[in-house]
């Protein structure tokens, strides 16, 4: 379908393609090309939607929306017309664990759910070639099977691809989407907005995007395919992918990354041998990439063998495969299912005698090890962080792009007054490239522009309402409290304050097993700001619930304290321990006294991020140090 360096070349009808074989065969001489001539034209039945599930997702909008950084695959719902063309049966070198599927059939929709859910794939960009064309009609089957599930799915435009559509053409086809499919709980929002992919061959360049500008008047989320200058376009849309599957992996900016586990068309030699420890360490970087969409290329497109959806060749003992196995455990390497790393030859397909072919059962998958357990998730930050005339950021930055997980920051983002400008010089482009896996709290320079504006408008939604700034989601087994301690921007922090009363509901509301908060301003503190006693109702709360860890800024050191009660008094079994991380890079404040109460480990000359990972009934830290430096602190616990 599309070529090694990413330049793809659709084709229309078949027999369009077969008049033009010699020319293409020219064309394919010069630029290695990986054409799919095959498309979806015909309607098909509609059939009725299958029942689902409820799930319990994590890190997502009270909506059900996932948060970026947002894991996402292409996907094909064209079989079983796909699993036969140019007179070949079955078009694929690989045997589907599932067999030669038809995708309109409910049961195999809920097992793709299934799978996907399994790989911590938020979403699927489902091709669309057009109303009523049989993408067309399935898509709503698609949405329906993952009602209650954490699944969302999105639409790839296709027709940009064969042509340039008018202005007119795309915004009647936006508000068709618009009018039949954004509104579904099920279709992927970002901001309210929907999304919409669009693949394309870009012969007009810029002017594309001018097209898509012009004609969007519905407000969707626009994520165009990237060319050669796109950056330099006039009009830009709201995000940026590539689509290059023969290519291992591919980063466009903090737009997004893209991962291909092999490309192996019928009727050609490899282009991407298969290889798992490279495919769990493209993953790795993927997500320590932070960038807003980590695509996988792709679920099933078995024509051009990119898909990782199940097959025999990489049968796993958990029914999903070697491939959505390695995505399940985030590219973590250990005992992996046996795949082929480079495809081996098999025999050469022939004509099937007529399109009806009779489906190959299912084959029974080969037993291989048990697949390694997911990692527990990390959460990895520290506060106090960027200023152009520092460099620390930069030091601590590079820690994170070296550790998966979300990030957290405890306020002072940006110095010295939280401006857009600033933002965008001083903070965006050390701990930028992490945005799109940030979780923040604010701090008081922050606040240094009136209401926070520069915070609010750089983090969006990411971080909270811009009235309030507090906010909270689950990661694991853990339930997190992000706070604001600004407490005179939000009308206080004391018992009976909205933001006391919001906590103590949220945590009502959240039988978590392990709770964690964080904010600004530490109710204890040996630095040289000290203590905060206007978060003395805060601790009070999260106490009262039996809350394990929380972190702060504002002291430009890294402190550790003992489990302790609101009042400061030692509490080993029933205490909150609190870790002061204003480490981030900005600069150092020294410790001018005796240490308070409780305090165990102290540093004031090291910047470095603390690393938390979060078991579901324990928990171990690590203070990471800038490159050069030799302080760390590391230890565990369990949850109260």
């Amino acid at each position: 379908m599309r070529s090694v360096l990413g330049t793809p070349r659709r084709g229309g009808a078949v027999q369009r393609l077969v008049s033009l074989a010699f020319l293409i065969a020219i064309v394919a001489a010069l630029i290695p090309t990986a054409t799919r001539l095959w498309r979806p034209d015909s309607a098909s039945n509609t059939i009725p939607a299958p029942p689902s599930s409820i799930y319990l997702p994590l890190m997502r909008k009270p909506d059900g929306q996932p948060l970026p950084p947002i894991r996402a695959a292409f996907d094909y719902s064209w079989f079983p017309g796909a699993w036969n063309q140019q007179g070949i049966y079955p078009y694929t070198h690989y045997t589907p664990t599932l067999g030669y599927y038809d995708s309109s059939n409910q049961a195999i929709i809920r097992q793709h759910i299934a799978a996907l859910e399994y790989a911590h794939i938020d979403a699927g960009i489902a091709a669309w070639w057009g109303q009523g064309t049989i993408t067309d009609q399935r898509f709503p089957l698609l949405l329906a099977a993952a009602h209650g599930s954490p699944v969302h799915w999105t639409i790839y435009y296709e027709p940009e691809g064969d042509s340039d559509p008018t202005v007119g053409q795309i915004r009647a086809d936006l508000i068709y989407l618009r009018d039949h499919y954004s509104t579904d709980p099920s279709y992927l929002r970002i901001d309210g907005r929907f999304v919409l992919f669009v693949y394309a061959t870009s012969g007009d360049g810029c002017a594309m995007a001018g097209r898509w500008k012009q004609a969007n008047t519905v407000g969707a989320y626009i994520v165009l395919k990237v060319f050669s200058g796109y950056r330099d376009c006039a009009s830009q849309p709201d995000g940026w992918h590539q689509y290059a599957p023969a290519k291992a992996a591919d980063r466009e900016g903090n737009f997004s990354y893209s991962i291909s586990p092999g490309f192996w068309k019928v009727g050609e030699e490899p282009r991407l041998a298969r290889d798992l420890p490279q495919w769990s360490a493209n993953i790795r970087a993927m997500m320590a990439s932070g960038a807003t969409f980590q695509l996988i290329s792709t679920f099933n497109e078995w024509g051009e063998g990119t898909a990782v959806e199940s097959a025999t060749q990489w049968a796993s003992a958990s029914g999903y495969g070697a491939f959505l196995d390695a995505l399940h455990a985030n590219g973590e390497t250990g005992p992996t299912p046996t795949a082929s790393p480079t495809p081996t030859a098999s025999p050469t397909p022939t004509a099937s005698p007529t399109a009806t072919h009779t489906p190959t059962p299912p084959p029974t998958p080969t037993p291989s090890p048990t697949p390694t357990p997911a990692p527990d998730p990390v959460l990895v930050g520290a506060g106090d962080i960027a200023g152009c005339s520092s460099t620390g950021d930069e030091a601590t930055a590079a820690l994170l792009d070296q550790i998966p997980g979300t990030v957290f920051t405890t306020g002072d983002n940006v110095y010295s007054s939280g401006t857009a400008k600033q933002f965008a010089n001083c903070y965006d482009p050390s701990w930028g490239r992490h945005k799109a896996r940030t979780r923040p709290a604010p701090g008081n320079h922050d606040y240094g522009t009136a209401g926070a504006a520069g915070y609010f408008d750089y983090f969006g939604p990411l971080a909270g309402e811009p009235d309030k700034g507090y906010y909270s989601y689950d990661l694991g087994a853990w339930h997190i409290a992000v706070l604001n301690s600004n407490c005179s921007a939000i009308g206080g922090c004391a018992a009976g304050s909205p933001q006391e009363q919001w906590l103590r509901a949220d945590l009502a509301a959240h039988s978590a097993a392990c709770t964690l908060a964080y904010w600004h301003h530490p109710l204890f503190s040996s630095g040289l700001h000290g203590n905060s006693s206007s978060m003395q109702a805060i601790w009070e709360a999260l106490y009262a619930y039996a809350a394990d860890v929380v972190l702060n800024g504002h002291d430009h050191d890294y402190e550790r304290f003992a489990p302790q009660d609101p009042n400061g008094v030692a509490d080993p079994a029933h205490g909150i321990r609190e870790f002061v991380v204003g480490s981030g890079g900005k600069s150092h404040y020294p410790f001018l006294g005796w240490p308070i109460a409780n305090s165990e480990v102290r540093n004031d000359n090291t910047f470095g991020v603390l690393k938390l990972t979060l078991h579901p009934a324990s928990y171990t830290w690590e203070f990471v140090p800038e490159a050069g430096q030799t302080f760390t602190d590391a230890g565990s616990e369990p949850c109260r």
